[in-house]
C-alpha cells in the first residue's frame, strides 16, 4: 500500500541573504518578525494524482490568521515554468495529468498586495498515480457578455459524469463569488486571472484559471474566417474573429456569388467554377465594424495543374526546350499553383546542359488526369 505523502517544510525569513526576503532593507541586520509558512500536500486517496494542499502561516512562531491573506499557489515544472495557477485559497486541490516532479509555490500576500512569505517544495507523481484515472469534474470558464471593463462569466460547460456539481465558486480581482453565472466590473484595466472552482458532491473537485486583458476604451473588432471546400460546396467559419472591448454580436457574409448569410459560420453552394471574393463582416456590440475579404477558388472535380514551359531564345533551339508538367496531385488554388510551377520552372533550368536565356512561365488550371511530370 502506498504511504500518504506529507511534505511539510518551514521557510525562514531573515532580514537579507534570502530569496525569501521581504523586508527589502538589506542595511539592518536585525530581524524584527520571523515569519515561516508551512506546506502540505496529501493525496486524496491511495495512489491517486488528485492532492489536497494546505499551509500554516506564522509570525515569531504564532500561527496567524488568513482572514485577510491572499494565496498565490502555482504549479511549475521544469524546462516549463508555470503550467497553472491553482485556486486562490488556503486548501486547495489539484489533479495532476502527468507523471514528473513538479514544483509547488505558495506567495503569501496582504491585501495591499505586499509579500508576506513564501515556500516552494518539489513533489513528485508517481505512474502508478496517474494510471489511477480518477473520473474528476471538468471546471470551464466562458464569457457570456462584455461591455469593456463590465464582464459575464459562466460554468454552463463544466460538469461532472458522476453526479451533479454541488458548489461553483469564483475568485475575480480578490473578490469572491458563487453561482453558475457571475458578473463583475473591474476596477482596473490590464491583465485579471478569473479562477473558477466547481465542487462534486462527494467532494471532488477542478478548478481552472483565465487570463483576460480589460480595456476601458471602444476598440475595433478583428474579423477573420477559414473555409474548407468540398467541390462546389464552402464551409465558412470565423471563430477566429475577435473584439477586446466587447463581443461580436453579428457575423454577416457576402459569397461573391450574389448570396448572404449571417452567422458565426456559414456555407455556400456555387453554382460554377471559378474564383469567388468572399466578405465577412463583424460588428461588436458597441456597433463597430471591420471586414476581412479572401478571394477562394472552387472547382467542380479536383483539379491539377498543368506547367508549359518555354523559352525566349532562338527558334531553331525552341521546340528542344519546351517543356511540360502534370500535377501527380490535386491543386485547388492559384497560390499553390504559382508555387508548383516554380518549382518546376527552377527543376528544368537546373537541367538545362548549358545557360541559355531565362525562359518565361506560363501555367494554368484544367481537369486533367493524374499526369506524371
Amino acid at each position: 500500500m502506498k504511504r500518504l505523502l506529507l511534505v511539510t517544510l518551514l521557510s525562514t525569513l531573515t532580514a537579507c541573504g534570502s530569496e525569501d526576503v521581504f523586508d527589502g532593507d538589506d542595511k539592518d541586520e536585525q530581524t524584527d518578525a520571523i515569519s515561516s509558512v508551512s506546506f502540505s500536500a496529501t493525496p486524496y486517496d491511495i495512489d491517486s494524482p488528485i492532492y489536497n494542499f494546505s499551509s500554516v502561516y506564522t509570525v515569531n512562531d504564532i500561527e496567524q490568521s488568513t482572514d485577510d491573506i491572499i494565496f498565490n499557489w502555482s504549479v511549475n515544472l521544469e524546462g516549463e515554468g508555470q503550467i497553472t495557477s491553482l485556486y486562490p485559497e488556503e486548501a486547495p486541490q489539484y489533479e495532476f495529468k502527468e507523471a514528473a516532479t513538479y514544483k509547488i509555490k505558495l506567495i503569501l500576500e496582504d491585501q495591499s498586495g505586499e509579500d508576506l512569505a513564501q515556500f516552494s517544495e518539489y513533489l513528485t507523481i508517481s505512474a502508478e498515480d496517474i494510471a489511477t484515472q480518477p473520473v474528476s469534474p471538468s471546471a470551464v470558464i466562458d464569457i457570456t457578455d462584455r461591455t469593456r471593463t463590465i464582464y459575464t462569466f459562466n460554468s454552463d460547460s463544466s460538469g461532472y459524469s458522476e453526479g451533479a456539481l454541488s458548489q461553483i465558486d469564483w475568485v475575480i480581482e480578490g473578490q469572491e463569488l458563487s453561482g453558475h453565472q457571475v458578473t463583475h466590473n473591474f476596477s482596473e484595466t490590464g491583465p485579471h486571472t478569473v479562477h473558477l472552482k466547481v465542487t462534486a458532491e462527494d467532494n471532488i473537485q477542478a478548478t481552472t484559471a483565465m487570463t483576460i486583458n480589460v480595456v476601458n476604451e471602444t476598440t475595433t473588432p478583428t474579423a477573420k474566417f477559414n473555409y474548407t471546400k468540398n467541390k462546389l460546396v464552402v464551409s465558412f467559419d470565423a471563430s477566429k474573429s475577435s473584439n477586446q472591448s466587447s463581443k461580436i454580436i453579428s457575423y454577416q457574409w457576402d459569397f461573391g456569388n450574389g448570396e448572404s448569410a449571417t452567422g458565426i459560420t456559414a456555407s455556400a453552394t456555387y453554382p460554377s467554377e471559378g474564383p469567388y471574393s468572399v466578405v465577412l463582416t463583424v460588428v461588436s456590440k458597441e456597433g463597430v465594424t471591420s471586414t476581412d475579404t479572401d478571394t477562394i477558388d472552387v472547382y467542380e472535380e479536383a483539379s491539377y495543374v498543368t506547367c508549359d514551359v518555354l523559352t525566349t531564345s532562338s527558334l531553331i533551339f525552341k521546340s528542344a526546350d519546351e517543356g511540360q508538367c502534370f500535377s501527380t496531385s490535386p491543386i485547388t488554388n492559384r497560390v499553390a499553383a504559382e508555387t508548383w510551377c516554380s518549382e518546376k520552372i527552377q527543376q528544368y533550368k537546373d537541367n538545362l546542359s548549358f545557360i541559355r536565356i531565362t525562359p518565361t512561365l506560363t501555367w494554368q488550371v484544367r481537369q486533367q488526369g493524374n499526369n506524371e511530370c
